[in-house]
């Protein structure tokens, strides 16, 4: 089996183990894929069947590993750090999972709303509880939480995702503060509106009026992929407790 310090690879990852949630489909996918590019072993949360993820793993036996499951179960969580464990550390966690349950607040239903919340939010806290434990031992350590440029602005519609992706700020700047002796450091990336994933099922007026308040228009999913392993690498390490915003510039 190849190491993650296999001197073969080549790239800017090369030797880091970073474990990604929310890996199936989307924006995930190309994460998967763009870290493996760039020389990381990856452990792979996915939560429905993923034909592209499956080609990944066969094609990537050595360095990808796949964790099926809801990351917002403690087993699924603990599962995740534990298959990072046997790459022999975890450097960088990159919590992505998120689902959206779209409703005007008062059409929207408690069954929705905790929904989004279990997901988005409860996700990232189990995911980071068993990351920051692994990475405490190491004394080292990265959480990418992807959020959304709703947290900060809002949109109609989307009160239950907003929220939960706010609440990642929170989680963020709380993780980096209690674990700075451990040298874990957070980022919290706020994307705009994509080609992809979440972004490709917002019904088309409201994308149409998104896009059209971007400065650069709809985002490209495969860029934002390439910021996400740009932030889980080391040459980000001194980006700590703070929202990176990748929207492409807004009107008001």
């Amino acid at each position: 089996m190849t190491s993650p310090s296999d001197p073969s690879l080549r790239g800017p990852l090369k030797g880091r183990v970073v474990a990604l949630t929310g890996a199936g489909r989307g924006l995930g996918l190309l994460t998967v894929r763009t870290l493996l590019d760039q020389g990381a072993a990856v452990v792979a949360n996915h939560r429905s069947p993923s034909d592209e993820l499956d080609r990944l793993a066969d094609k990537h036996r050595d360095r990808l590993r796949l964790v099926p499951g809801d990351v917002a179960t403690d087993e699924t969580a603990a599962l995740l750090a534990a298959e990072a464990r046997r790459f022999g550390r975890l450097d960088a966690l990159v919590h992505n999972a998120a689902i959206t349950r779209d409703q005007p607040l008062v059409r929207m239903s408690v069954e929705d709303w905790d929904e989004v919340q279990r997901v988005n939010l409860r996700g990232a806290f189990l995911a980071t509880k068993y990351a920051v434990k692994s990475m405490m031992r190491t004394r080292y350590g990265r959480i990418v939480y992807v959020s959304s440029i709703t947290a900060l602005t809002g949109n109609p519609g989307q009160a239950a995702y907003s929220s939960s992706k706010a609440g990642l700020h929170g989680l963020a700047m709380t993780v980096s503060q209690e674990y700075a002796s451990y040298n874990i450091r957070t980022v919290t990336l706020a994307p705009g509106i994509l080609d992809t994933g979440l972004g490709a099922s917002v019904a088309a007026p409201q994308k149409r009026r998104m896009t059209d308040r971007a400065l650069l228009g709809l985002g490209e999913a495969e860029q934002t992929a390439e910021t996400i392993a740009f932030l889980a690498s080391p040459a980000a390490d001194y980006i700590n407790a703070t929202v990176i915003r990748a929207d492409g510039g807004m009107r008001y």
